[in-house]
């Protein structure tokens, strides 16, 4: 009893192994004759033959076959795959050169903005400074005069 209902895309079944009583020899020139049919894909090579084979090792061919088809499809899949990360990269090189362009024209609004606030800021300071001394002046002048205006009454009482 017993052979695996699965068989590996890179496992070689040989006629031999299946009990058989064919050998390696009949594989590679019964691939186009009358009295059997070779399976090959990915290294696979099945031997089929109806008349050589029972229920379990029909079985086994059956899967390998199932399994060769389903290797095309993984295939298929496979590629569908590659060309979903090949769209993906392309469109995320895309979206970084897009994003290097967007930073660097923000970047330069940025620094123009930040320039104009520094620039405004500086100003209003200075306008703050100039005032600042302006009433300082102002402060001094009317100190001097009430200084003088004290001296005078103080010369006035003596």
């Amino acid at each position: 009893t017993g052979f695996p209902v699965r068989v590996r895309i890179s496992t070689l079944i040989e006629p031999d192994l299946m009990g058989c009583g064919c050998s390696n020899d009949d594989d590679a020139g019964s691939q186009g004759s009358a009295g059997g049919a070779a399976a090959v894909s990915s290294g696979v090579a099945v031997r089929t033959g109806a008349a050589e084979m029972d229920g379990e090792e029909l079985a086994v061919v059956a899967a390998a076959e199932a399994e060769v088809v389903g290797s095309a499809e993984t295939e298929e899949h496979v590629q569908r795959i590659l060309l979903a990360i090949d769209n993906f990269t392309r469109k995320v090189s895309e979206m970084l050169d897009s994003g290097r362009a967007m930073f660097k024209d923000l970047a330069a609004d940025f620094e123009d903005r930040l320039c104009t606030i520094h620039k405004e800021r500086v100003e209003k300071w200075e306008e703050e400074i100039r005032e600042l001394r302006a009433r300082d002046a102002a402060n001094e002048r009317t100190r001097a005069i009430l200084h003088n205006a004290q001296l005078q009454l103080f010369h006035i009482r003596e």
